[in-house]
């Protein structure tokens, strides 16, 4: 991307990654954003809080932000709290905790 472009950046997606997401939808994948999405919502709905770490680890889905980013624009409402927590590596880094608030909006879906 060339500096001062930030278009894509701006929008969430690129029209490529917008295609790639449709076409991983539609096959199914259970890497799909579709199918990880409702792994993390499967989660908070069961009341249980997710932070990013478990996401990638124990849900599969490496950039958790972006599929909880989609179920609030889909109308969920989920909190985040920023906590510190320790990688495998031994690190400390400050991640995200998600809970899910309530019910969303009538008519949504995934």
């Amino acid at each position: 991307m060339s500096p001062g472009n930030d278009d894509a950046a701006d929008s969430g997606q690129s029209r490529g990654a917008r295609a790639q997401q449709d076409e991983q939808l539609r096959d199914g994948s259970p890497n799909a954003a579709a199918a990880q999405r409702a792994r993390i919502l499967a989660h908070l709905q069961a009341g249980r809080p997710l932070t990013t770490l478990q996401a990638r680890r124990e849900l599969d889905t490496l950039h958790p932000a972006a599929r909880v980013m989609e179920l609030r624009r889909a109308g969920w409402s989920i909190a985040t709290a920023w906590v510190k927590e320790e990688t495998d590596a031994g690190r400390m880094h400050r991640i995200a905790r998600y809970a899910l608030l309530g019910e969303p909006r009538q008519g949504v879906l995934l």
